[in-house]
């Protein structure tokens, strides 16, 4: 059994610890976070996904339904658990209809992942390695792309972190009555964030981790099982049956449809609200050394680092048994996605609070200056990433909607063949769907105003059925919004 007490002499960080050191770090956490925070509101919502949960947030506003998230008036979405719609209405409850408002909760989800993996650390070690690892994490490249916008990943993150944390704390500290029932909460969060995939993720963990150190046993007794499924079932159950109730199918589709078929049937068409991401298997991998970059490689370079010294970590944690649950906390999701075909490059930000603690704990920095060096061009890259967001990605109606919104409140709207999620939100909902060309010619000959947005190059073809009764309003770079009559 590996000797679990947290002592000072397993607070290992210890050289180079100067309050000025503590104090710098400290502030490149704030700046790369003050950051984000600014951000939030400066860039439109962009298609599909950000502009899909918002406008489906929006929705969950106006018609007061908190039940089924929908994805149009009407039409139930059954993609995911509702978690991450809620917030986002909350927000626009609270705050009003903005970018700022939908995404303002993911970034709170973002910074209590922030303060979990801190008091975590600092269980571990010394107060340094606590905000070493927070640095770490803010400084990323997924994760601080992830807490500024509209998608599930921030708070699945949150709760992943949560429940591999107080599994920990249950383990080693033998706390049933706290930190066990906090485990089943927050796989209570998991399952109305991401569904059965949370549960799964947070399973592969630990399991492997309890063979890997062999202690599978012990590590099954140490939980309250009966009033930990008690918790879990209360938490959990009343939602998913009152949305079977409220849209029957909804079980079938999203059990066996989006947590099967999604992941093992390559380029899968069963998906009611998109397309199939194909990508080739073990894919996965090469996400997470981009998503995870810079530290990604540095966790590499400590992986080699441990292999040509055996010392060298042995070290460092020879009495906290912490190191092989953190790998297998990491690698939990890229193990998950490794067969999958149909996946996205952000899938592996689960992994990323044990990344943190990992390298934050592992690590010997004997050169300040160097490291303070590192870290603040790491401060500025990720500012220019951030900032680049909102100039390279140009896939939102907001540029066309935005100056005229209150307009369409008066006046029909209508997409011509494509009707992007971010129409919907920037229109309040009042943009149609048009894809019939004999209800374009009627439109054109009934006399009524309208507006229409059309493709650059649909206009090219349809200009002569267009001309004069419609003149130009508006353009994008995507799309020329035409007022008719």
């Amino acid at each position: 059994m590996v000797d679990l007490n947290v002592s000072k002499r397993s607070r290992f960080i210890t050289t180079n610890t100067t309050p000025s050191l503590i104090h710098w770090t400290g502030v490149l956490i704030l700046l790369l976070l003050a950051s984000r925070l600014v951000s939030l509101g400066l860039f439109p919502l962009y298609d599909t996904t950000e502009a899909r949960y918002a406008e489906m947030a929006r929705l969950m506003v106006e018609t007061k339904n908190w039940i089924t998230p929908q994805f149009d008036y009407g039409v139930p979405f059954w993609g995911k658990p509702p978690f991450q719609t809620w917030i986002s209405a909350l927000g626009f409850s609270w705050f009003g209809i903005s970018e700022f408002s939908a995404r303002i909760p993911h970034f709170i989800c973002g910074l209590m992942t922030c303060y979990l993996v801190m008091r975590f650390t600092r269980t571990l070690a010394n107060k340094y390695t606590a905000l070493l690892s927070v640095l770490i994490l803010t400084s990323s490249l997924g994760f601080i792309i992830a807490i500024g916008m509209v998608m599930t990943d921030s708070a699945l993150l949150m709760a992943y972190t949560l429940a591999m944390v107080s599994y920990w704390q249950c383990y080693s500290l033998k706390d049933k009555v706290v930190s066990g029932h906090v485990f089943f909460a927050a796989l209570a969060l998991g399952m109305l964030i991401k569904g059965p995939v949370a549960v799964v993720l947070i399973g592969i963990s630990l399991v492997v981790w309890s063979i890997w150190q062999g202690c599978f046993k012990e590590a099954v007794r140490r939980l309250p099982w009966f009033t930990g499924i008690v918790l879990f079932m209360v938490l959990t159950v009343p939602w998913y049956a009152w949305a079977e109730i409220r849209t029957p199918g909804f079980l079938e589709y999203f059990i066996l449809g989006e947590h099967i078929q999604r992941f093992l049937v390559s380029g899968w068409q069963g998906d009611l609200y998109g397309t199939a991401h194909v990508k080739p298997r073990g894919m996965i991998w090469l996400y997470w050394l981009v998503c995870a970059s810079p530290w990604s490689f540095i966790a590499l370079r400590l992986l080699v680092k441990k292999y040509r010294n055996t010392e060298y970590i042995a070290h460092q944690l020879q009495h906290q048994g912490i190191n092989k649950y953190l790998v297998c906390w990491m690698i939990s999701p890229l193990l998950l996605f490794t067969f999958a075909g149909n996946i996205l490059p952000i899938y592996v930000l689960p992994g990323f609070s044990a990344l943190a603690i990992l390298v934050a704990l592992n690590s010997r920095l004997t050169k300040v200056s160097n490291y303070l060096a590192f870290m603040s061009l790491m401060l500025i890259t990720t500012i220019i990433v951030i900032l680049s967001l909102g100039i390279m990605n140009k896939k939102s109606e907001a540029e066309l909607l935005n100056v005229n919104k209150d307009v369409f409140q008066k006046t029909a709207l209508y997409y011509w063949r494509h009707r992007p999620f971010s129409a919907q939100f920037y229109s309040k909902g009042h943009a149609q769907l048009l894809q019939a060309n004999s209800k374009l010619k009627g439109l054109l000959h009934s006399g009524n105003p309208f507006y229409v947005a059309i493709e650059h190059s649909e206009f090219v073809r349809l200009r002569r059925h267009l001309q004069p009764v419609c003149v130009p309003s508006r353009q994008s770079i995507n799309r020329l919004l035409l007022k008719c009559h």
